[in-house]
């Protein structure tokens, strides 16, 4: 340590101004307290007129089977079912709060024998805990109160119209009681079953709980004595408090893996309650989240989306140094790595790979006959490896480069290979492809920044690891030669052929200045089409949120904070996002919002692209004070910096991975630097050598060494979601 940092934050204090609170009913799925594990999941509402409900759900409870469907029938989501309790009175007035801190919610309803008014209260706690995949719900009953928590199986079918034939509808579930445990076992005719246990017992404090679990197997039928022996493990009552000791503990230690605090507090509590939400979604050695996450809720998207929305969803977890979530991504295709060949035509498994628009978990998909084999996507895995490069590049695992995703990169760069063409002015052109949403034309967008961000990946790990690849050439060549991105008056085009839609959510054909950051602020020959492309496809009248993110995160790309605050605010404004942060198009949720939210705010206080860390980048002017701690980097650097009274007052710099490190401090005045080593300073550019494992510490003569990290003052109201 080369000085003290003294952290004057409560975490316990500090998450709890950004709890979801209830001062009225939830009655709904998008106004609902959630809770979650990484892979059950539950959503507890009131729907208006009828009995407390409990959806509970499990991330891998899906069909497996293998027809003409498309794996996102055949291997899609399948429902479990909802709890009701029933009562002899009526629970009226539905308040309470979700603890972040340590992942509980807890509602407080009025009871009463008749419908005029409430009597007494009945307090209930609700969560699934961490160390053990259990729901847990304690509450006490007035003496004069009789209540039972009622299980309802959900009919156990895909709710998506398949290619050929009908849905298909597994067997009815079979329910049973044997000394007390409640089981409910749903076979698939595919194979295997999930099974849905639960009892009731009696605390030694009074209080009555509510014990469940859903277990899965596949294609054996053990889920059956898993649910039935975690069950009897939890009637412990000893048990069941070391699980609750050590749930609490997990997540409070979660959040304190980085620190991010600014004046627009809405923003803020967004952010903190989507932390909450990943771990609730994911965890490692779980099955990869999907658009709804453990939260099941009937829809058409009963699955993976690969061509935008899993590379939003994971877009901020590494920043926010929460790199064991985030590997869930990477583990989950190193382990699919078969199926990723398997996808592309057979003729070119041999050095190629690719994945569909969509799939179930099982990957079972072509990715050259969606959305036509005519015009497929074939960018979407270069795509997803653009965010895999960012994983790394911010925890430097070099042996994850060398042989994860290095070859990945390589399979999916060669898919495209194959079919692109050289004119007889030697320029290379992509073929007819899918731009997402967009068209279907040659030449596109997508297809071209893609692959040309993809050689020009590959030529650097070449280079770094030294591996002299026989294909270097053929990278070099279309870094050199690949046909310039369509452009005219309006910016980017969709393709050489085809304008730039507008009112277009889907914004591949801009990928080449963001995320990937091939054509940049720092060249300015690009500084009109790109600024053009922007004002011509962001437009405030998209109404959807995590399109408005990105638009934000564009301008924060290029400097403009007011910009990014503008299309934050409209992100947070838009009709798609629900008072409990969760987000969904045609009530149909969509879990890529999230991520997409968080890096709207971690690219207005740091980015690092182009072997640059660029501090407080897009903050607005309004911004006076801003604070982060312990933010991810490219080169594994650990980052955090204060602002205050709008000017940057210092940054510390932690060096994990030994790497060379320039920062764009965004000083305005002489800065101090204490720890590392000065090697070359330039207007606005700082270069430092840090010893691996060591700290550098940036700060202006109006700061002393010891800085203090607390978060900053807002005049905004705390506790904004839930239901006011």
């Amino acid at each position: 340590m080369i000085s003290k940092m003294d952290i004057n934050l409560n975490w316990k204090s500090f998450l709890s101004l950004h709890d979801l609170i209830w001062e009225k009913t939830p009655n709904d799925y998008f106004n609902a307290p959630f809770i979650g594990n990484g892979l059950l999941g539950a959503m507890i509402y009131q729907p208006d007129g009828e009995s407390l409900r409990m959806d509970i759900g499990r991330t891998d409870v899906v069909d497996h089977r293998d027809s003409e469907a498309r794996s996102i029938v055949d291997n899609g989501r399948l429902p479990v079912g909802h709890f009701t309790f029933e009562t002899n009175g009526n629970l009226q007035k539905l308040t309470g709060r979700l603890s972040l801190y340590d992942a509980e919610t807890i509602l407080t309803a009025g009871y009463s024998l008749c419908r005029e008014g409430c009597g007494r209260n009945i307090e209930f706690s609700f969560s699934v805990l961490r160390g053990t995949d259990a729901f847990l719900v304690d509450y006490r009953m007035p003496e004069e109160m009789q209540g039972q928590w009622m299980f309802h199986p959900e009919a156990s079918v895909v709710y998506r119209n398949p290619i050929e034939g009908r849905r298909h509808l597994n067997p009815v579930p079979e329910l049973s009681v044997s000394d007390g445990l409640n089981l409910c076992v749903q076979k698939r005719d595919a194979g295997g079953c999930y099974v849905t246990a639960w009892k009731i017992v009696k605390t030694a404090d009074g209080k009555t709980r509510l014990l469940c679990t859903i277990q899965d197997s596949y294609p054996d039928f053990a889920a059956v004595d898993k649910a039935k022996e975690l069950i009897r493990l939890l009637e412990s009552e000893g048990e069941v408090d070391r699980q609750i000791h050590q749930h609490r503990a997990w997540w409070n230690d979660f959040y304190q893996r980085s620190f991010v605090s600014v004046p627009h507090k809405k923003m803020e509590s967004v952010y903190w309650i989507q932390q909450y939400k990943f771990a609730s979604m994911m965890r490692k050695n779980g099955p990869l989240c999907d658009l709804m996450g453990p939260w099941y809720k009937q829809t058409g998207w009963p699955g993976i989306w690969w061509n935008l929305n899993t590379q939003m969803l994971y877009s901020s977890l590494h920043i926010s140094n929460q790199l064991e979530l985030a590997s869930t991504l990477p583990d989950y295709l190193i382990k699919m790595n078969h199926e990723l060949i398997a996808a592309v035509p057979e003729k070119w498994q041999y050095n190629s790979a690719g994945v569909s628009r969509c799939t179930g978990p099982a990957m079972q998909e072509s990715i050259l006959t969606w959305p036509s084999a005519e015009s497929p996507e074939r960018s979407n895995l270069t795509y997803l490896c653009y965010y895999l490069w960012e994983y790394y590049r911010t925890n430097m695992d070099e042996n994850y480069l060398r042989n994860h995703l290095f070859p990945l990169l390589k399979r999916s760069v060669n898919l495209i290979l194959h079919e692109v063409t050289t004119d007889e002015n030697g320029i290379i052109h992509t073929p007819l492809g899918h731009c997402p949403e967009s068209s279907d034309d040659p030449d596109n967008n997508y297809d071209l920044s893609s692959l040309m961000w993809g050689c020009q990946t590959l030529l650097k790990i070449n280079k770094q690891l030294k591996l002299k690849d026989p294909l270097e050439k053929r990278w070099q060549e279309v870094v050199e030669n690949l046909l310039p991105f369509p452009s005219d008056e309006n910016g980017y085009r969709s393709s050489v052929n085809k304008s730039a839609p507008l009112m277009h959510r889907h914004w591949c054909h801009l990928f080449q200045f963001y995320p990937y950051y091939v054509v940049n602020r720092e060249q300015p020959e690009n500084w009109d089409v790109i600024l053009n492309s922007i004002k011509y496809w962001g437009s405030p009248k998209i109404p959807n949120t995590w399109t408005q993110s990105v638009i934000s995160s564009m301008y924060s790309s290029i400097g403009d904070g007011e910009k990014a605050l503008e299309h934050l605010n409209l992100a947070l404004a838009s009709p798609n996002f629900f008072p409990n942060t969760f987000h969904a198009e045609g009530r149909n949720p969509c879990s890529e919002t999230y991520g997409g939210l968080c890096r709207m705010l971690q690219d207005m206080l740091i980015q690092s692209w182009g072997g640059k860390i660029r501090i407080f980048p897009a903050v607005p002017n309004e911004w006076k004070d801003a604070v982060f701690l312990n933010l991810r980097a490219e080169g594994g650097f650990e980052v955090s910096a204060k602002r205050e009274n709008g000017k940057t007052m210092w940054i510390r710099i932690k060096n994990n991975a030994g790497e060379p490190c320039i920062v764009v401090p965004g000083f305005e005045s002489e800065f101090i630097i204490k720890g590392g080593k000065l090697t070359k300073s330039e207007p606005g550019v700082v270069k430092l050598a840090i010893k691996k494992g060591e700290e550098a510490f940036l700060f202006t003569e109006m700061q002393n060494e010891n800085p203090v990290l607390q978060p900053v003052k807002g005049t905004e109201e705390y506790n904004f979601y839930g239901l006011k």
